[in-house]
């Protein structure tokens, strides 16, 4: 074999060699990025589980019959009795017990 092929030969042994060493590199450097992209999956589930329980628990805490309860257990709030309420002008009052008509608007919204 004369140098020059030698030479073809080496740069080509080389080359290839080049081009494995960068598939091992880039195959390491995917595996890498997929364990990293698995965590972040993992983390944006429980997330998700938190979101998903937050707006649950938002959900019961905006419940009318739950604010009821809270009113009254911890206010201390009432519905007011026919005699309690003052009205400006004889025409403002309703023809219903008002508290009835506020209980009831409040409930056919839910």
């Amino acid at each position: 074999m004369r140098a020059a092929e030698r030479k073809k030969v080496l740069v080509g042994i080389m080359l290839i060699g080049f081009i494995l060493i960068a598939t091992v590199v880039m195959t390491a450097l995917a595996a890498e990025l997929r364990h990293e992209n698995n965590i972040l999956i993992k983390q944006n589930e429980a997330l998700q589980g938190e979101v998903d329980t937050l707006s649950v628990k938002i959900k019961s805490a905006n419940n009318i019959d739950h604010l009821e309860s809270v009113a009254k257990r911890d206010l201390g709030m009432v519905y007011p009795t026919p005699d309690e309420c003052v009205y400006i002008t004889e025409n403002d009052a309703p023809e219903q017990n008002f508290a009835a008509v506020l209980r009831r608007e409040a409930y056919a919204g839910s």
